[in-house]
C-alpha cells in the first residue's frame, strides 16, 4: 500500500504546484484518488484476471447484488496502473491480479452519464479533457458511494 501511495504522490507533485493557488479540489486524476479513495483487497473469492477491461468491471458491477464499479489505481509489477474493478464493502470480487487496490468507488448514473459525454467506457481514468472541471470543481454530489477502508488523505480528516 505505502509503495502505492508513493507513487501516486510523486505523480500528482508537478501538478500540485500548479494548483495549490488555484484552489482547484484535486490537482490531477491521482490526486483524487488520493483524496477520495478507499483501499480494497482481494481475497481466495476474489475473481482476479490478468488485465481487467474498464468495461467489464462496470458490468460485473452491475450484475452483482450490492456490487460497485471502481476506479483508481492499482500496484501491480512494481507500478502504479490505472485500473477498474467490482467491489463490495472494501472487497475487490472482480477484478485484474495486483498487491494493492486504491480506487473510488462511483455511482451508476454518473457513470452512464460520463460515459456517455465522453464517449469512454473509463470514467475517471480516460483522460478527457472534460474531466478537468471535475479536478477543479471536484465530483458532483452523489457520484461517490461507500466502499473501501478510508484512503491516505481521509485519515483523520
Amino acid at each position: 500500500m505505502e509503495e502505492l501511495t508513493e507513487a501516486l504522490t510523486r505523480l500528482e507533485a508537478p501538478f500540485r504546484t500548479l494548483v495549490d493557488d488555484s484552489e482547484w479540489a484535486h490537482a490531477s486524476v491521482e490526486g483524487l484518488v488520493l483524496d477520495l479513495g478507499g483501499w480494497w483487497s482481494a481475497d481466495d473469492l476474489t475473481r482476479l484476471q490478468p488485465q481487467v477491461t474498464f468495461s467489464d468491471a462496470s458490468s460485473e458491477a452491475s450484475r452483482l447484488n450490492g456490487g460497485v464499479y471502481v476506479e483508481g489505481y492499482v500496484w501491480a509489477d512494481g507500478q502504479a496502473v490505472a485500473a477498474a474493478w467490482c467491489g463490495l464493502g472494501s472487497a475487490v470480487v472482480y477484478g485484474p491480479r495486483a498487491e494493492a487496490y486504491l480506487g473510488v468507488p462511483l455511482s451508476p448514473h454518473f457513470c452512464r452519464r460520463t460515459q456517455q459525454r465522453n464517449g469512454t467506457a473509463a470514467v475517471l481514468m480516460s483522460k478527457h479533457p472534460r474531466l478537468l472541471p471535475l479536478l477543479r470543481d471536484g465530483l458532483p454530489r452523489g457520484a461517490v458511494l461507500p466502499g473501501g477502508r478510508p484512503g491516505p488523505r481521509s485519515v483523520g480528516a
